[in-house]
């Protein structure tokens, strides 16, 4: 889909029907006719776009004679995803271009914090000012992936707390798969940090002294969010390692539990197996020699079952 906008006279952002100078243009999901006919009216390289949506794009940054192209990841969660069974969450490439007058954002999907940068929820800025736009981008970003980590926390919390009495894998697989998540923030947050700080340099961009402490604010605020994000998934990691040893020993309690009263079940059955046999055997014609049998089968059993209990077998 692809919208223009434009400041008005009130500063506003409006959407205009064409490509007006100095205006943002935003392509969502764009067809090969909306990307044809931006590409040649502003002169930008087909391969800008095909690389701001080709999902697998790390963040960089590409640099002709009057272009810029920015990619940057950003975290979007995976719709009614299993948790057990998919990666919950996961980072989409967004491409934001510097044309000579222009600037042109690129995605693949439809992200809400890009519908809330061009709302100004991030801060006001008209359409010219392309450094301005850019800095509110990296600042949403910034934010969103501690929305994200805060999600993952939480679901992590959920899950330990079902793991300590848990005999199943499920539970398992679904903190596999959000490591998984946070190998891919931990990798796209360290490629933005070193996009940031060549950013700051000022080969690529203009950027006032005002600017210039903004942006290193966000990029201290992306390494120290990759950072947490790789103590994280270490943590995890070791986390793991711990659970499965827990499962393993709960499904080991299960099993001494049966194997014991499948024990005390068998002193019983062998005499009445015994005594079910087609063989003569002594006083087998006096009704007392059932009694006295059956209380010692009973006997024998309760025995067995005080002997495993105070010697813990039964509990787990």
């Amino acid at each position: 889909m692809l919208t223009i906008h434009t400041s008005n006279a009130q500063g506003q952002l409006v959407l205009g029907p064409d490509l007006s100078h100095n205006a943002i243009v935003s392509l969502i999901n764009p067809t090969t006719a909306e990307v044809d006919r931006i590409a040649n009216a502003l002169n930008v390289p087909h391969d800008f776009f095909n690389s701001a949506l080709d999902p697998n794009e790390r963040p960089r940054i590409e640099k002709n004679q009057d272009n810029l192209l920015i990619i940057l990841n950003v975290p979007v969660p995976v719709q009614q995803a299993d948790l057990a069974k998919e990666v919950p969450y996961r980072t989409l490439p967004i491409g934001i271009i510097h044309a000579p007058d222009h600037v042109i954002i690129v995605a693949k999907e439809e992200v809400p914090l890009l519908a809330d940068l061009l709302a100004g929820k991030q801060g006001a800025f008209h359409s010219h000012m392309k450094t301005r736009l850019s800095l509110l981008l990296f600042k949403a970003i910034a934010e969103s992936y501690h929305d994200h980590l805060g999600h993952i926390n939480a679901e992590v919390g959920r899950l330990q707390k079902k793991l300590k009495t848990s005999y199943q894998n499920k539970e398992l697989f679904s903190l596999i798969n959000l490591n998984k998540s946070l190998v891919y923030f931990s990798t796209s947050l360290s490629a933005m940090a070193i996009l940031y700080r060549r950013l700051m340099d000022g080969r690529d961009v203009k950027i006032h002294a005002d600017e210039q402490k903004r942006l290193e604010a966000i990029a201290n605020d992306i390494a120290q969010t990759a950072a947490l994000t790789e103590m994280r998934r270490e943590s995890l990691s070791n986390l793991m390692d711990a659970y499965a040893a827990i499962i393993h020993n709960n499904l080991n309690s299960v099993l001494k539990v049966l194997t014991t009263l499948a024990i005390i079940m068998v002193i019983p059955t062998m005499i009445g197996s015994i005594f079910s046999m087609n063989v003569a055997l002594p006083y087998e014609e006096e009704w007392i020699s059932t009694v006295v049998i059956s209380i010692a089968m009973v006997a024998l059993s309760a025995g067995l079952l005080v002997l495993f209990y105070k010697k813990k077998y039964l509990r787990m």
